[in-house]
This record gives structure tokens, C-alpha cells and sequence, in this order.
């Protein structure tokens, strides 16, 4: 019988980034280690008719499934909206949103 300088099925390779390596599991050590979020920059400060309408309905406290209900528009597509509001405006959740409405959109009324 002919000895192998290696053992069959101690070598692995990735199933995410196809590199070889010698350890337990199916993910390499170097695929392991968290990614690095980065933030990315604002679109534009500029709002569309919809975002503004969105962030007045925030602004008046009123829940996704509302939101949705009142435009006839699905809850993933208020999440999608919300998200790049929070972007473009540089909020971090809702009640930053309805700060920033109470602020500039009933200037923007008056």
C-alpha cells in the first residue's frame, strides 16, 4: 500500500471563496472574520414627492402597515423608502426621521 504525505480529507477548500485550508468546518479562516461595514455616503438631500409624503406620515406617528395602507404600496416597499430617507437624510431610525420633518417639512408648508 502506498503511504500519502497527506491525509485524504484533512485539506478542505471553501465553499465561499474556493481557498484550501487545513481546519474543521466549511468556511476557511480568512472567509471567518466579520466584514467591515462601511457607511456609505448620502444619495442626495433632495427628497422625491413620495419620500416627503413618507416622512410626513412618520412624522404623524403612524406605523409601515399604515403607511402602506394610506399610499397602496406593499411594507417592503415603506422599508425600502425608509431606508433611503435614512440615507439620504442621515438618520439613524424613526424618530430622528420625524425630528427632521417637524423641522423642515412644516417649514416648507409654511
Amino acid at each position: 500500500m502506498k503511504t500519502l504525505p497527506f491525509e485524504i480529507g484533512i485539506i478542505k477548500s471553501c465553499y465561499r471563496c474556493g481557498g484550501e485550508f487545513s481546519a474543521d468546518g466549511r468556511v476557511c479562516p480568512a472567509c471567518r472574520k466579520p466584514r467591515i461595514q462601511t457607511r456609505r455616503p448620502p444619495v442626495t438631500r433632495d427628497l422625491s414627492f413620495r419620500e416627503k409624503q413618507i416622512a410626513q406620515l412618520i412624522r404623524q406617528a403612524k406605523l409601515n402597515k399604515e403607511i402602506a395602507f394610506e399610499l397602496h404600496l406593499t411594507e417592503g416597499t415603506i422599508k425600502e423608502y425608509l431606508n433611503r430617507i435614512f440615507r439620504k437624510l442621515e438618520v439613524k431610525n424613526r424618530t430622528e426621521l420625524a425630528i427632521w420633518a417637524i423641522q423642515h417639512l412644516e417649514a416648507a408648508a409654511a
